[in-house]
């Protein structure tokens, strides 16, 4: 009996093992992945989803066309609406994915706010410059 119970505790062991060991390689890639993205940024850290993700997500093809986006996502979330049999934890993941689509515009936006103020703002070029008179 000792010997039966010790051979089971073993493989559950051993089994736990695997699965952390699998868990954290999943999670090291994961971290590879958002370290690797284009949109790796401040944005994507405090929201947990990339814009590719959030793409694929809602299943569009371009994260500025605004109309489409809100289509799929108001299909989506009703679609897994829990009091419908839907599943709340895809309904969450949907409802994150259109937050981070929207950050995504609100940076858009800005930094082309910003580019347009630095070209607004840029000292004249000397060869801009009048000359002075002689």
């Amino acid at each position: 009996m000792l010997m039966t119970g010790t051979r089971i505790v073993g493989r559950a062991f051993g089994d736990a093992y695997k699965q952390a060991s699998a868990n954290s390689a999943a999670a090291r890639a994961a971290a590879g992945n958002m370290k690797a993205s284009e949109d790796g940024d401040r944005m994507t850290k405090a929201s947990g989803i990339t814009v590719d993700e959030s793409i694929k997500i809602l299943n569009i093809k371009d994260a500025n066309d605004k109309d489409d986006m809100t289509r799929k996502f108001e299909h989506l979330f009703s679609a897994n609406d829990p009091k419908q049999g839907g599943s709340i934890y895809l309904q969450s993941k949907v409802i994150r994915a259109r937050e981070r689509i929207e950050m995504h515009w609100a940076q858009e936006k800005l930094k082309a706010e910003q580019d347009l103020l630095a070209e607004n703002t840029a000292p004249e070029t000397p060869s801009d410059a009048p000359k002075p008179p002689q």
